[in-house]
């Protein structure tokens, strides 16, 4: 043991010694480890900086080795009072700080039917005397020579103790049976706490206040399951101390003279990385190094199969990982790196950009953290695929429906295949594949579709599905689509719907020479909200709909009978980006969304109150108006004079049409339209 390391001794055998001994070491600070047993010794972590001693001390042994020393930690069990108090003797009178860490007493919500808590073990003896049934007993070794003289039936007797040789010794000549020994390493989770309750058909199980660390939830939590008590005994007297980041932030300030806060002292390593398909083989070696060298890994859990580490938590949300990661520091501050794995690659339709922006926001609050995010990429499915198909992907469409299943997502799905050669969609499940297929088939689609499953994994699948098959791939699963079109349509440079396509009845409708114009006007952008005020038929929204699933439109009529055959024209063109409201504007407008653009086709007398709500929205909004008779005219004229109104244009459009009439083609005119556009 060299001098730097009696600076600071610590006096250990729990999680919390173990957690303080890791915090220093990574900040390189040189200590020294006392454990009572070979076994501590076997479970403290060991590196340059720590040193071990393995034995129990008397009060006067512990003296001689504080000599030099300048800060003792005592992180002994909270039952294990006498070494306390030979501590706190060893210390007395010498120039050393002494420091005790407590355990947190969590509040843990639990049926008081189910636990029992008692001052000491004997009363809790007492009380099982009184109740039939085995008992398992979680207590540690050290008691249950105290337990066997007192309990009336020793046969009934379970216990759960570390397996060591002398755990198992003490048991023995406690009388115990050897089948009656469970020597076990915890932490024990609720699942393990049940299974071995059932194993033993356990009645009431003994153990320690020993609060979160010692697993007190997952024992409570179990024997609720198992509908059987949990016999608790209380923590002895009322003990005050300091938290593990309190004291590694008190010594780190002490060895380095630096002023350290509880943010400085940590640092935070964050590995975000692209796991493929989900085999640990199709990750790279980077990545893999990545995970091997981290203290933490988060991911789905079926990506965490994979993974030998002890710290592995089935977390991929940020908000999630950051709660855990906060608990970490609480813990014992230092440098803390993590691996959060994601399928695919990270930069392809994946999770990991949402997580980053969590990430990137907590940072922002917590400046004083040192925080770094490595990416690794990884191979995305789609790339998988198309190399097991021998097939390329740079001329390919790529869409995801992976967690997008609305009848819009659908449908865009279908328009890009129908006009693509080739095109790749990952997909949440087969539910989804199957609903694809029905309409590119009622599309009269040509070609083949290829689904992957469970790609990277042995049981890997990739099959052609034709129309009629459909129905063995409705399951929930990961899958990947590859569809050949044999005859892609071609797209309209300017796309433009024809009149007579639209279903017309009585229904006033802007002819489509006219509404090409207007659509032009409104200066429409990708994600764009388009208010269609007075719709009649819906030609507007609908051609204007049809230009991008992004835009969002809201079609607004008040006639019933216009109501009704504009939902017919809706259903003809597919267009689920269009929202019919029935109603007057501008009373029937949404109150929470503000449009971008807006086209009054029809106004009933209400042009003035329309713009007037309008220019109370607080942004700029894009307006085009047509008009046919003088009175809408005369109010489109009035509009120059509004020093509300910016950039207006006003037009006037006459459009003539030959006609056959016997031997002749005689033009003939509509009626004239007047058309303004501005800001407003």
């Amino acid at each position: 043991m060299n001098d730097d390391s009696r600076k600071i001794i610590i006096f250990s055998g729990t999680t919390e010694g173990r957690t303080l001994s890791e915090a220093l070491s990574k900040k390189k600070i040189a200590h020294t480890v006392c454990v009572a047993t070979e076994y501590g010794e076997l479970m403290q972590p060991k590196d340059n900086n720590t040193s071990i001693l393995e034995g129990r001390k008397t009060k006067e042994e512990m003296r001689e080795l504080f000599r030099g020393a300048t800060i003792v930690v005592d992180a002994t069990h909270p039952f294990a009072t006498e070494v306390t108090e030979n501590i706190k003797g060893a210390c007395s009178g010498l120039p050393v700080q002494y420091l005790r860490i407590v355990r947190d007493e969590e509040i843990i919500h639990h049926d008081i039917k189910t636990s029992r808590y008692y001052d000491d073990i004997t009363a809790c003896v007492e009380a099982l005397n009184r109740i039939p049934g085995n008992v398992l007993f979680t207590t540690g070794s050290k008691e249950i020579a105290e337990v066997c003289s007192k309990i009336s039936d020793i046969s009934r007797v379970y216990v759960r103790v570390l397996p060591s040789l002398k755990s198992i010794e003490l048991c023995e000549r406690a009388g115990i049976r050897n089948d009656h020994i469970v020597a076990m390493h915890g932490p024990f989770s609720e699942e393990m706490n049940l299974a071995v309750i059932r194993q033993y058909d356990i009645a009431c199980l003994v153990t320690k206040d020993s609060g979160k660390t010692g697993g007190l939830e997952e024992k409570i939590t179990a024997c609720q399951k198992a509908g059987i008590p949990c016999f608790c005994i209380k923590r002895p007297g009322d003990e005050k101390g300091i938290s593990i980041n309190e004291a590694a932030i008190y010594i780190q300030k002490e060895i380095s003279g630096e002023i350290v806060t509880e943010e400085t002292a940590c640092s935070l390593t964050v590995n975000v990385i692209g796991t493929g398909m989900g085999a640990l083989e199709n990750m790279t070696l980077e990545a893999a190094d990545a995970v091997r060298s981290s203290d933490v890994v988060f991911g789905a859990k079926r990506l965490l199969e994979c993974v030998n580490k002890r710290e592995k938590y089935p977390y991929y949300l940020a908000k999630d990982i950051i709660k855990k990661v906060e608990e970490i520091f609480e813990e014992g501050p230092g440098d803390l790196q993590v691996s959060v794995l994601f399928s695919g690659d990270t930069g392809f339709y994946s999770g990991a950009c949402k997580f980053e922006k969590g990430i990137k926001e907590w940072g922002k609050e917590h400046e004083s953290y040192k925080i770094r995010i490595n990416r690794y990429p990884g191979i995305s499915s789609v790339s998988y695929l198309a190399s097991k198909l021998g097939e390329t992907y740079s001329d390919a469409a790529i869409i995801s429906l992976h967690g997008k299943n609305e009848e819009a997502d659908i449908m865009n799905a279908v328009d890009v295949i129908l006009h693509s050669e080739k095109t790749f969609s990952l997909l949440s499940s087969g539910n989804d594949i199957a609903e694809l297929v029905e309409k590119l088939n009622a599309a009269e689609f040509d070609g083949t579709i290829t689904v992957a499953e469970k790609l990277s994994y042995p049981d890997e699948i990739i099959a052609v599905i034709s129309a009629d098959n459909t129905d063995e791939i409705r399951r929930k699963g990961l899958f990947t689509l590859f569809v050949r079109n044999n005859s892609p349509q071609k797209r309209l440079l300017i796309p433009y719907l024809n009149d007579d396509e639209f279903i017309r009845g009585k229904t006033p409708m802007t002819k489509d020479f006219i509404r090409h114009e207007c659509i032009r006007l409104l200066e429409l952008s990708e994600g764009d909200i388009l208010f269609d005020v007075g719709s009649g038929t819906g030609s507007i929204a609908i051609e204007a709909a049809s230009l991008s699933n992004t835009l969002r439109i809201y079609s607004f009529e008040k006639k019933d009978d216009a109501v009704l055959l504009q939902k017919e024209n809706i259903r003809a063109f597919g267009q689920e980006n269009i929202t019919l409201i029935q109603g007057e504007a501008p009373e029937s407008f949404p109150v929470d969304i503000i449009p971008d653009a807006v086209f009054i086709g029809g106004s009933a007398g209400r042009l003035e109150d329309i713009l007037g709500n309008l220019k109370k929205m607080g942004k700029s909004i894009r307006v085009v108006i047509t008009a046919i008779s003088l009175e809408t005219m005369s109010e489109i004229e009035r509009l120059s004079k509004d020093s509300g109104i910016r950039n207006l244009q006003i037009r006037q459009l006459s459009e003539s049409r030959a006609e056959t009439i016997g031997n002749y083609h005689l033009m003939k005119a509509e009626n004239s339209v007047m058309i303004a556009a501005f800001d407003i």
